[in-house]
């Protein structure tokens, strides 16, 4: 059987159109959206104009029941499988790419002629992708416009190297300034403080920039002589929230300012004495949760292919703090550097004004 009547499940006649061909099918493969395999079939049932949906090693089930996948990237999957679908579906396909909106907007009444389909198809293209039905499928596609609508739309990258690499340096330029324009100098101050003249620190982010911004708060502070710890496993950060004391600090790093389990490990930590510092953004959960924000309003450039910006800005911080700390403890910083400075003096380096160990 082609792969285009398979995926088509009920759909019938050459072209996919509804009426022009009544032959039943049994037993056809039907796309599974949580693997990417065929995995179901789909069942012409004695007298009925409907598929039933059958799971491998299940019995069938009515197709008002439908397959359930709740967490079902319903975009990625028609991305995915476009160029599998019958000429019908692949209609509805195309419509729901390249006009989410508009189609979530439109009842079956207007999508039916705006599209050129016919209702059962509508219906059927709405199982066929993992859903219950037009309405669950809409549900779906508004999910993703949510979170991944920009993503769809055609990008256009800079044409010349040159151009990259002066919209890199500007986009930090940019994020930086605005680090320093929007960071509140009094919380800034007590941060510092809170840093100095801490028993312990702890230093808290997961993800792709948070995990590897909390080793440099660790790389910056450690050479001051300040005791501090890091973690990016959210098990381990709220055990070690559980275990603070008075005097000991809590530093919380998250680019979104939305990640629950740091904010359940700040709130763990408050709860037996630490102080919470937050470096996030401005009107985040994590920014009034914690005692100390160092929330900065800056935002994303927008750009899905290039790196984000904000790494520039939180890092800004970072050194803001590890300078204010140095200067504060003078003595101590001095002594710690100096020691470093001549291991690798001894061991290593020839040329005394090169960076201590970086």
């Amino acid at each position: 059987m082609p792969l285009r009547t398979a995926l088509e499940c009920a759909e019938t006649g050459p072209l996919g159109t509804a009426g022009q061909d009544a032959r039943p099918r049994r037993n056809v493969s039907v796309l599974n959206p949580s693997s990417g395999h065929f995995g179901l079939t789909c069942e012409r049932g004695e007298g009925d104009g409907e598929p039933h949906v059958k799971h491998p090693g299940g019995a069938a089930s009515s197709s008002s029941d439908g397959p359930q996948w709740p967490s079902h990237d319903v975009l990625g999957h028609i991305l995915d499988h476009e160029g599998e679908l019958s000429r019908s579906h692949a209609k509805i396909a195309r419509a729901i790419l390249h006009y989410p909106r508009v189609f979530v907007e439109k009842s079956i009444e207007e999508l039916v002629p705006w599209l050129g389909v016919s209702a059962p198809t509508i219906t059927r293209f709405s199982r066929i992708v993992g859903c219950d039905g037009l309405r669950d499928l809409k549900l779906k596609v508004m999910s993703s416009m949510r979170v991944g609508a920009r993503y769809l739309e055609p990008a256009t990258p800079p044409a010349t190297l040159a151009e990259v690499s002066e919209r890199v340096v500007m986009r930090a330029q940019r994020a930086i300034l605005e680090a320093q324009r929007t960071v509140d100098v009094g919380m800034l101050d007590r941060a510092i403080d809170l840093l100095t003249h801490s028993r312990m620190i702890y230093a808290f982010g997961s993800g792709g920039v948070s995990s590897w911004l909390v080793e440099e708060v660790h790389n910056r502070l450690f050479r001051l002589g300040l005791r501090i710890s890091t973690s990016s496993d959210h098990q381990m950060q709220m055990m070690l929230a559980a275990t603070v004391e008075r005097g000991d600090i809590v530093f919380c790093s998250s680019l979104s300012g939305n990640n629950a389990e740091l904010i359940r490990a700040a709130r763990i930590a408050a709860d037996y004495g630490a102080v919470t510092i937050g470096l996030t953004v401005v009107g985040t959960p994590l920014a009034r949760t914690v005692a100390v924000p160092l929330a900065l309003a800056v935002v994303d450039d927008g750009d899905v292919l290039g790196p984000t910006s904000l790494r520039y800005a939180f890092l800004t911080v970072v050194d803001m703090l590890a300078y204010g700390a140095a200067i504060r403890s003078t003595a101590q910083a001095q002594d710690k550097l100096r020691r470093i400075k001549q291991q690798f003096t001894t061991f290593r380096d020839v040329d005394d004004t090169q960076p201590v160990s970086d």
